[in-house]
């Protein structure tokens, strides 16, 4: 006697062997026990995962000898002739191979005569979608409106190439890909009963491999049995169906974060050089970067389908990467993916994808870019020290030279002397003090924070009230003020290291027609726009990713 594969010897026989389509079964079931079935039936979902065997075994309820009944008794000749295939009430049909309008004419013509056995005649049409338009057009009539004694079953994988006509007069079940734990539970029992001895990583790999078909499992499993010599083990499977191992990911993720170029390239050599294809090396990257994508994004494990060991693996190394990063990785991985098909040089291919990973800086946001420029002020260790330049050249004049109204003007450019008389001087500052200053001042903001001094540059001293100065800017500078009051701080402490005293300060918008706007040529402004950016990198880069340019 011939051997009989696995996918045949386990194939459903009852509602209850069919795995993870309870929403079908309990639906058909109850339609059987109440009289309430249609005359057709569409049954979608991906390979293997029981749309055929479904579809059997609803034809041995209808037909049984005891039918029709919720649990056919699969002993009787009906339903032992259904199961082997030669019932002449059931007649299954492939789409493919008899897709014209001619079989759909010989169906039409046949549907007539009544079952020669059991109670009803039943057509299972598997992989419908191929029957070319005419003979779809041909099946509408029969199809809406067939005998009494008649039902059609159609199975496919591609239900959006169904014409909606058929659709319409069809009841449609969809049959969901099968979860790897169920596989796993549905091989593992099966090989207690045929005493296959094999391990539970080894019968996740097989789950896994199978991506959501029991048959394709089951397949699989029955390869390994001839693969191995006793007990089925972990290195079996990899060796026999060329999968990467997950630790070899992983070594690659400590290769990105260590930025190491050089094992970057010592890796791949090694991927390619073990004989791993890389189209499958890419995929299982893919999922990999996924993993890493769900634990940081959950925190938690739980939805991801690896072994114990790897899940703590997981846990330790998810923090040390950003969702955004992420999320570009897998990008450059399916990129890769897609232009594999269109090289000649796979591993040149593979080697660049992998550099740009380590080459890829880490996300910024936005709101922390504008956070880092506007809102917090860089920490200052020490007090920053004069530095000899264009605004200081105006208040420390050379020896010998004339200064015009010396006195309190010459204490306020003069921020130490201005600190050590402080305890001398009790009373307000005047307009006049803070103008005479004002200069240092914004250059001492510039040094810690270029932004806030320049746009503090735009505005306009307007009054001083009691020890509260007044700072005007143009309708249009909403912009600049909030600049400014986000980093209040760091503007407060300068005021008060120039002029001696705690001095507060209030942006005041307002129509300012008269105020001297900067004319200066396009020339000068890129010059300025230079100096800003050789002071501050961040804003470096910020120019050229925007093509920035001053603005009025």
């Amino acid at each position: 006697m011939s051997y009989l594969v696995l996918a045949r010897k386990w194939r459903p026989q009852t509602w209850e062997d069919v795995v993870a389509q309870e929403h079908v079964t309990s639906t058909l079931k109850n339609a059987i026990s109440h009289n309430r079935l249609a005359h057709a039936y569409l049954f979608t979902g991906p390979r293997g995962v029981g749309k055929t065997s479904a579809a059997r075994i609803l034809s041995k309820a209808l037909n049984c000898e005891k039918g029709p009944t919720v649990t056919p008794c699969n002993q009787c000749s009906s339903c032992l002739e259904i199961t082997d295939g030669r019932n002449v009430d059931v007649f299954e049909i492939d789409g493919a191979s008899n897709r014209g309008i001619d079989e759909v004419r010989n169906l039409r013509e046949n549907i007539r005569y009544t079952p020669a056995g059991g109670k009803n005649r039943i057509y299972i049409i598997d992989e419908v979608h191929m029957l070319t338009n005419e003979a779809f057009n041909a099946l509408l009539k029969t199809l809406e409106e067939p005998p009494d004694h008649v039902l059609f079953i159609f199975a496919t994988t591609e239900p959006h190439k169904v014409p909606a006509t058929i659709l319409s007069r069809c009841q449609r079940f969809d049959f969901h890909r099968i979860s790897i734990q169920e596989i796993m539970s549905s091989l593992k029992t099966i090989c207690q009963k045929e005493k296959i001895a094999i391990d539970d990583e080894a019968l996740l790999l097989i789950a896994r491999k199978a991506d959501g078909s029991l048959r394709d499992s089951q397949s699989i499993l029955d390869q390994m049995i001839s693969f191995a010599e006793g007990k089925i083990e972990t290195t079996h499977i990899i060796k026999a169906l060329g999968l990467i191992e997950l630790q070899t990911y992983f070594e690659v993720t400590d290769v990105l974060l260590s930025k190491d170029t050089a094992k970057a390239l010592a890796l791949v050599d090694q991927i390619v050089f073990k004989g791993y294809d890389i189209g499958e090396f890419l995929a299982g990257m893919a999922d990999h970067l996924r993993n890493l994508l769900i634990a940081l994004s959950m925190k938690s494990v739980d939805l991801i389908e690896v072994s114990e060991d790897h899940k703590k693996r997981y846990l330790e190394i998810y923090t040390r990467f950003q969702e955004e990063d992420l999320l570009r990785l897998i990008h450059l991985v399916a990129e890769t993916a897609a232009s594999l098909k269109r090289t000649h040089h796979p591993k040149l291919l593979l080697e660049t994808a992998v550099i740009r990973m380590i080459k890829m800086d880490k996300t910024v946001q936005i709101k922390d870019l504008l956070s880092r420029l506007g809102n917090n002020p860089q920490p200052e260790s020490q007090p920053i020290p004069d530095i000899p330049g264009k605004n200081s050249q105006k208040t420390k004049p050379e020896a010998g030279s004339q200064v015009e109204n010396p006195g309190p003007s010459e204490k306020v450019k003069d921020s130490a002397s201005v600190q050590k008389n402080t305890d001398q001087k009790k009373n307000e500052l005047t307009l006049v003090d803070i103008q005479n200053g004002w200069d240092d001042f914004i250059s001492r903001v510039r040094k810690r924070k270029i932004t806030v001094g320049s746009f503090l540059q735009e505005g306009v001293l307007l009054d001083v009230n009691k020890g509260v100065v007044q700072i005007g800017f143009g309708l249009s500078n909403g912009f600049h003020i909030d600049a400014i009051e986000r980093a209040r701080d760091l503007v407060t402490d300068t005021l008060k290291e120039v002029y001696g005293k705690k001095i507060k300060f209030q942006c005041v918008k307002k129509d300012l027609p008269d105020r001297q706007k900067s004319s200066g040529s396009k020339k000068d402004k890129m010059k300025e726009l230079e100096k800003i950016a050789e002071k501050e990198p961040g804003i470096d880069k910020i120019i050229k990713g925007f093509d920035a340019e001053i603005v009025e």
